[in-house]
């Protein structure tokens, strides 16, 4: 059998394509129905429709229909994958901006000791207010991360299974160079993408760590400062400094699907600090996404070629 890419198929599967497409009037039933809506609604770029089509086409077991079934519902499920991390924070940004902030309460830290070393009155409230001012700047910014570290968890679902639904593609036909390529490709990104949370989960942790260094320090500053010489509205701060004393880095639920189990996803804990580099983390721009034939049932010319 000929391998077919994402567009939709020649002969009989056009007629049927076309009809779903243009009159919607009768809803799909066979398992070209589905695979027919689904593959238009990938050209459309509806990708979470077009999963749930491909998948009502493989529960109904067709010889026929499952590898190219397979084949787009990889294709969909990396492009979910891919604009979910479009929608993410800026990586590059949040890294930046994480790691002088760790710097500055790095700084704050050292001038807080020492002034209390020194027991100096105004370099202790000086070092008080940096601290409440950068213990409230990392509260936000961990914020930040564990909603990258999510986004980043919910991509790796994805992409497991597309890399799943590639393989398996290729091995109900042997022949079908583009399908191996695809997961191997999708299997470097999925090692890029894990890489990325693992330095996330460093920067989350450091953060995390220096909040609640930072609470000590502003306990001990605190109880030094004499009440008249209290910075304005200290007095009603305790809350933040017992919150910086014992935070402790959580936990984000991140999404890992069980194999064998299709469409179904299990939790799987990601670490606050898969945050910091997941700033770092790689880029999908039109490069990097997978390519759709423009040619209704032209399967790719290069077979042994780059199909992204």
């Amino acid at each position: 059998m000929k391998f077919w890419t994402t567009s939709l198929m020649v002969g009989w599967l056009l007629a049927v394509a076309a009809t779903a497409a243009t009159t919607n009037a009768v809803a799909p039933v066979t398992d070209r129905d589905f695979y027919n809506v689904g593959t238009q609604l990938l050209t459309d770029k509806k990708y979470a429709e077009a999963e749930k089509m491909f998948l009502s086409a493989l529960a109904m077991q067709s010889e026929a229909i499952q590898p190219i079934a397979l084949f787009n519902l990889g294709h969909a499920r990396y492009a979910e994958g891919a604009e979910l991390l479009n929608k993410g924070p800026d990586a590059q940004k949040v890294k930046t901006q994480g790691n002088a902030l760790l710097a500055e309460g790095e700084r704050v830290l050292v001038n807080g000791e020492a002034a209390l070393a020194e027991n100096n009155l105004e370099k202790m409230i000086s070092s008080y207010i940096e601290g409440r001012g950068v213990q409230k700047e990392l509260k936000r910014a961990e914020k930040v991360v564990q909603s990258a570290m999510e986004t980043y968890g919910k991509t790796l679902a994805k992409w497991q299974r597309a890399a799943d639904d590639f393989t398996g593609a290729a091995e109900l036909n042997s022949a079908d160079t583009n399908a191996q390529h695809n997961a191997e490709v999708v299997r470097q990104d999925l090692a890029k993408l894990i890489d990325s949370l693992r330095q996330m989960q460093q920067m989350a942790n450091a953060m995390g760590k220096q909040r609640q260094d930072l609470g000590k320090l502003l306990s001990k500053l605190k109880g030094q400062i004499p009440a008249p010489n209290a910075p304005p509205g200290s007095a009603g701060e305790e809350d933040d400094e017992e919150e910086g004393k014992e935070a402790k880095p959580g936990t984000l639920a991140g999404k890992e699907e069980k194999a064998g189990s299709e469409g179904q996803e299990s939790a799987t804990p990601l670490s606050p600090d898969q945050a910091g580099k997941i700033l770092d983390g790689i880029s999908v721009d039109g490069s990097r996404r997978l390519s759709m034939s423009d040619k209704q049932g032209t399967p790719p010319k290069d077979k042994n070629g780059r199909n992204w």
